[in-house]
Formats: structure tokens, C-alpha cells, sequence
């Protein structure tokens, strides 16, 4: 072979070479520090809340995150129990007029509104409501029962009570002091119950009796503060109308509700 041609074949050789691209290793892979595992929070269990009426036992799941059982229990008892007094005062026959005391009934009504005041109840507008409802319920029934009391040493007072003028009628001989007045009173009370009464003629029958006793007063006075004055103070009185709708918003703070009723037939 020429020089020329052993020049020429290097020359071939090299180009031939230069053709083909040169292979590049791969950078190592980036291994990243694996990121701190969050804890799972567990599914909210559900807690128990059990109560009762006249004939079924009710047991309903709820979220504890949302209220507590003492809430539960305290709006239960808004919904189903009247804000009354407990002190018993009303009289009669004469022998009740010794149960009559401003000291017991002012510690009762004391007592019970410490008691509704600190009731819990669910966090909700409704439900708070329903709390100051019950306040003022109470309040007004120890307004009426201290007025009650007061009207057989008192029974002026009762002139200014702020209930119905129709309530009035049934005082105005006790506050001034008017045997005729009283009489009238008594008389006309005795005829107007006496046409709603069962056995008409057995109340015509006692209230003769009552009249002709040298303690005639005193029955009158029962009889017109009691049956009277009372019962239409009583008619004046704001009660808690719980409604259809209170009850299933009561029922929709569970999740899922059973009951147990007892056979009625």
C-alpha cells in the first residue's frame, strides 16, 4: 500500500469514529429525606345518651365533640319539666293557713333558680332560649304564690297586682276590710263554680254551712284567694308552650336514635 492510500484509510477510520456520540454516565439519583408521617386521627366515635318518658326508654348516639351529656341532659329537662315552685302553698280548709311561709317559699324559689341558672344545655340559639324562658316561667310563678301568701294578712296588695282587672273583683272586701263586701264576693265566687261544678247542690250545701259559722270569714277568705283571686292570677302567668318542632330538634342532635316502649294494651 502507498502512503497516500494508508493516509487516506487513518483518515476514513478517524471520521468514522467521531461519528458516533459519546456516551455520558447518568448523575447519581437525589434521595430525599422521607417527610415525618402524620398521625391519623381516629373516626369520631360516638358516645351514648339514654332517657325516658311515660312509656318508652329512649337510647341515642351522639358526637361528643359537639356537646356533652350534661347538656343533653339539661335541655331534656327544659323541654319536658314546667320551671314551678316545689314549696306547696296553696290552701284549702283553715288547717293549710300554717303551712304558709314567705321564708320557705322565698328559699325554694331561691334554690331552684340557682338550679336553672347553672343548667347546661346545648350550645345553640334555640336551647338558650328556651333556658331564659324557663327563668322567667319561675319567676312569675314566685311573683304570684308571694302575692298569694301575702293576700290573708295583706289583701290590698292584690289591688295592685299586675294581673287582669278581673282578678280585683275577687278582693275588694278583704282590702277594705268589708264584711258586706265580702260576703257579696263569696256569694257571687260560690255561684259561679257552683254552675261548673259536678254536684252543684252539695257546694250550695257547704258554703251555707261555712256562712252560718262563726268562722265564716276565714272560709271566705280561702275560698276567695284560692279559687278566686289565684285562679285568675294563674290565667296571667307565662307557661313554656313546648312545640313539635322543639321535640325533633331535640331528636336531630343524634346521630342515630332506639327506643323501648312498653306495651300500653
Amino acid at each position: 500500500m502507498s502512503g497516500s492510500s494508508l493516509l487516506l484509510g487513518l483518515l476514513a477510520a478517524s471520521c468514522s469514529q467521531s461519528a458516533e456520540p459519546a456516551t455520558v454516565p447518568a448523575p447519581p439519583a437525589v434521595v430525599r429525606p422521607a417527610a415525618p408521617s402524620r398521625p391519623v386521627p381516629p373516626p369520631d366515635s360516638l358516645a351514648t345518651y339514654v332517657w325516658e318518658d311515660d312509656v318508652c326508654r329512649f337510647t341515642g348516639q351522639y358526637s361528643p365533640r359537639r356537646y356533652s351529656a350534661g347538656q343533653l341532659r339539661g335541655t331534656w329537662e327544659l323541654l319536658n319539666h314546667d320551671a314551678l315552685l316545689t314549696y306547696y302553698a296553696t290552701v284549702f280548709r283553715p288547717a293549710g293557713l300554717d303551712r304558709l311561709r314567705l321564708d320557705s317559699l322565698d328559699a325554694n324559689y331561691a334554690k331552684l333558680h340557682r338550679h336553672y341558672l347553672g343548667l347546661a344545655v346545648v350550645p345553640q340559639p334555640g336551647w338558650e332560649k328556651l333556658k331564659k324562658a324557663r327563668l322567667r316561667e319561675l319567676e312569675a310563678d314566685y311573683r304570684k304564690t308571694r302575692l298569694y301568701i301575702l293576700g290573708f294578712t295583706e289583701p290590698e296588695r292584690l289591688l295592685r297586682a299586675p294581673y287582669s282587672p278581673a282578678c280585683a273583683q275577687y278582693v275588694r272586701g278583704l282590702a277594705t276590710h268589708n264584711d258586706s263586701l265580702i260576703r257579696q264576693d263569696w256569694h257571687r265566687l260560690v255561684d259561679e263554680h257552683s254552675r261548673r261544678n259536678g254536684d252543684p247542690e252539695e257546694m250550695k250545701a257547704t258554703y251555707l254551712d261555712q256562712a252560718a259559722s262563726a268562722d265564716w270569714r276565714t272560709y271566705a277568705t280561702i275560698d276567695l284567694l284560692t279559687f278566686g283571686w289565684s285562679n285568675c292570677a294563674n290565667e296571667a302567668v307565662p307557661r313554656v308552650e313546648i312545640t313539635e318542632r322543639q321535640r325533633r330538634e331535640f331528636e336531630q342532635l343524634f346521630v342515630r336514635i332506639s327506643s323501648e316502649c312498653d306495651d300500653t294494651e
